[in-house]
């Protein structure tokens, strides 16, 4: 590994539970690999471009193996510099919270950013879908003021976990390690519990990296 692109989506930035955990697991890793290059995106702060009309006209014209017009292009190629960027990783690091029982709005756009034909996947004749960042290594770190992961009967509600290693291998990323950071809202005492379990797991994650 030497390049990994460090997603943080919090705007609490480093006053949340998931970058905490996110720059303990880092320093681990670090010195494991003292030459890795490390680049982070905080998305509350990056100027994504638009997804509106001429971006979906374009993707489906794209879809059809139609021609896109020369706007649509434009925005095309404004979007295929993030995906281009995020291509560049042998590796990503996502820390994110959990809102509403999903991701934040502002992940959720970088996402659809990314998620494009010919870009991060491909459609064959047969309409099979290929992800095309195949090799590349993701660590997601979630945290959530609920305890999930330990009460079977909440975790039908996670819509944040099981929706990103959904969405990594959908564009070929199958090399998936997690980190739960859960239960970051309550009495102090279980709070530090969960942050000591969750500190814990991310030393084991990188010390098998």
């Amino acid at each position: 590994m030497k390049r990994l692109l460090h997603i943080n989506a919090s705007p609490r930035k480093e006053r949340s539970r998931s970058a905490m955990v996110a720059d303990h697991f880092l320093t681990r890793l670090k010195a494991r690999y003292p030459e890795l290059v490390v680049e982070r995106l905080d998305v509350f702060d990056a100027d994504f471009p638009p997804f509106d009309q001429g971006v979906v006209d374009g993707r489906y014209h794209l879809l059809a193996g139609n021609t896109v017009d020369p706007a649509q292009t434009a925005a095309w190629q404004d979007l295929k510099k993030w995906t281009d960027q995020f291509l560049s990783f042998d590796a990503c690091l996502i820390a994110t919270p959990m809102w509403n029982f999903g991701i934040p709005y502002r992940l959720k756009h970088y996402i659809d950013i990314l998620t494009q034909p010919g870009l991060t996947f491909r459609n064959d004749s047969e309409g099979n879908v290929e992800g095309l960042a195949r090799g590349q290594r993701a660590i997601i770190v979630a945290a959530s003021a609920m305890p999930f992961g330990s009460m079977p009967e909440i975790d039908g509600l996670d819509f944040q976990l099981a929706y990103l290693k959904a969405w990594l291998g959908f564009i070929g990323v199958t090399d998936i390690g997690a980190v739960r950071v859960a239960g970051t809202f309550g009495p102090e005492d279980l709070v530090e519990a969960a942050m000591a379990r969750a500190y814990a797991d991310a030393d084991r994650l990188a010390d098998t990296i």
